[in-house]
């Protein structure tokens, strides 16, 4: 399991988290995530070399709990 997966179920399964909590958490996730993106994009190397899977595993967990990801990409940050 991936350091980002293992995160993500822990807040998802977390029974005295509230769900507005749990999204606040997610959305700085995305944010970060979206980040490194960025900085792939202008040259630097990823940090881990997961060529987005992170990101997409915070949308899924975005989308269990009602929400959409944020509509905007890596390139448009």
């Amino acid at each position: 399991m991936t350091h980002i997966k293992g995160k993500i179920a822990s807040i998802l399964t977390d029974q005295d988290m509230p769900t507005d909590e749990k999204i606040i958490v997610l959305r700085q996730l995305e944010a970060d995530s979206l980040s490194k993106e960025r900085s792939a994009t202008e040259g630097m190397t990823p940090v881990d070399g997961d060529d987005g899977e992170d990101l997409k595993l915070i949308e899924i967990a975005l989308r269990t709990l009602g929400e959409g990801p944020v509509d905007a990409g890596a390139a448009s940050l």
